[in-house]
């Protein structure tokens, strides 16, 4: 799945709740993510960059919450893809991966 796919797949204004309650993002970070309730793919855009900046453990949530809310793609490409954090080779490539489809996605 391209970044693109993905963004417009990822339902972020669910996973953002629940990150939230499970305390793995701020009041500020949810409510950035709302603010664009108007524009899925920008909010999927901005909690996908929000994760990316987030220690190891914020993205394991993520995972999670992708499972619990029944985004079985997104979760599926991004496991299948070895991004599942610490249990990968190395959990930079985690961030490798969204750094370089950000980039890819703003050219």
């Amino acid at each position: 799945m391209q970044y693109g796919k993905l963004s417009t797949e990822l339902d972020a204004h669910t996973v953002g709740v629940q990150m939230y309650e499970r305390k793995s993002l701020t009041l500020r970070e949810l409510q950035s993510i709302q603010s664009l309730t108007d524009r899925p793919v920008q909010a999927a855009e901005t909690l996908l960059n929000i994760i990316m900046e987030q220690p190891d453990a914020v993205y394991q949530c993520f995972l999670n919450v992708l499972k619990r809310t029944g985004q079985d793609d997104v979760y599926q490409t991004l496991v299948e893809g070895g991004y599942e954090g610490e249990k990968s080779e190395n959990a930079k490539i985690r961030k490798y991966m969204f750094r370089n489809v950000t980039k890819i996605n703003s050219l």
